[in-house]
């Protein structure tokens, strides 16, 4: 697992949709983010892979990039596999 984080670090990942979402959490503290659907090509076989990642809106507004749907993005992720950055592949 760890090193498919790295693979997907170095590749770029195409943004399919973006969907806004709010939940109460444990705490009973509201959160409110969005799930960002990406798909990159597969490491081995034919085709893309795809994934969702939750950023927080607390966190979007920290990036200077803003994720839209078609674009090609590059994505960090910390040591626990949490997207912590994303910016747009050159």
């Amino acid at each position: 697992l760890v090193s498919l984080r790295k693979i997907r670090r170095r590749q770029a990942m195409k943004v399919i949709g973006i969907r806004p979402v709010s939940f109460t959490g444990d705490n009973k503290e509201q959160i409110s983010g969005k799930i960002i659907y990406v798909t990159y090509p597969l490491d081995k076989g034919e085709g893309n892979a795809a994934e969702r990642l939750f950023i927080t809106d607390d966190k979007l507004n920290q990036w200077t990039y803003k994720p839209r749907v078609g674009d090609e993005v590059k994505v960090e992720y910390n040591r626990y596999g949490r997207c912590v950055g994303m910016a747009k592949a050159q």
